[in-house]
């Protein structure tokens, strides 16, 4: 277990330094790159569409930045094992370790996101308070979601190659039920119970509430989402275990 992080760590510092040496900002790109996602969406939903929310700048970073993480991490993740190729082939390290390395960097990146996030709320005049504390528990619950959705598609992807597809089109689709443009206060009630069961949607919902509204997240629903991400995240891990055999395999062949 230890070589195991040890591993891990050796290789996300590397890929985060050579993917900084790959472009003219360096780790600047890490910042320019949300902040032009941001750009993007907020000319067309609030400048173009009119966005109707109070403080919508705020309301649409407090969506937006969590959902780029989750994005992002599940579908670098999908293709990891295959990527893994090389190495899988020249030593015997556990599979689990390639969806591990992308979420792992990515990680790492959304941290300084978050930073900046907290510093442009600061510039547009939000005082701090006590319960931005939540934050922590907040990005924690998050994180888990993310390797367990992460390691799940990364675990099905070698078996069905076509899937990388599926899962872009379905993040698609998860991004606009999650509330990232919108209040969930527009949902009929008798659907809610349905929109929530998004599990971004929740997080969403609780990130406003802490970093907007000043109110504690609702405890009960972010354990419901931590306790299924690591059964999830579990299960993956021990079938990633018990089948190296069989992706070894199953990349040989592609």
């Amino acid at each position: 277990m230890k070589k195991f992080w040890q591993l891990l760590f050796f290789k996300v510092k590397c890929r985060l330094k050579s993917e900084a040496s790959t472009s003219y900002l360096n780790y600047g790109w890490w910042v320019v790159e949300p902040i032009l996602h941001m750009a993007a969406f907020y000319f067309v939903f609030a400048v173009l569409m009119n966005g109707g929310t109070e403080n919508f700048v705020v309301f649409l970073l407090c969506g937006l930045i969590p959902w780029l993480w989750f994005n992002k991490s599940v579908s670098n993740a999908t293709a990891s094992i295959r990527g893994g190729y090389s190495i899988m082939m020249q030593t015997r390290v556990p599979i689990s370790l390639f969806p591990a390395e992308i979420v792992t960097q990515d990680l790492v990146k959304q941290l300084l996101v978050f930073v900046l996030l907290l510093l442009f709320l600061l510039a547009y005049g939000t005082t701090p308070n006590i319960h931005w504390l939540a934050l922590i528990p907040l990005i924690l619950v998050q994180l888990a979601l993310v390797l367990a959705v992460s390691f799940l598609v990364a675990m099905l992807e070698p078996f069905l190659p076509d899937l990388r597809y599926l899962v872009q089109t379905g993040l698609m689709l998860m991004m606009f039920g999650s509330g990232i443009f919108y209040t969930y206060d527009l949902i009929l009630p008798e659907h809610r119970g349905m929109f929530f069961l998004n599990p971004m949607a929740n997080l969403i919902k609780n990130y406003r509430e802490v970093l907007m509204y000043q109110h504690w997240p609702d405890w009960i629903a972010l354990a419901n989402i931590f306790l299924f991400s690591i059964v999830v995240l579990g299960l993956c891990v021990l079938f990633l275990q018990k089948q190296r055999t069989t992706y070894v395999r199953l990349v040989l062949e592609t």
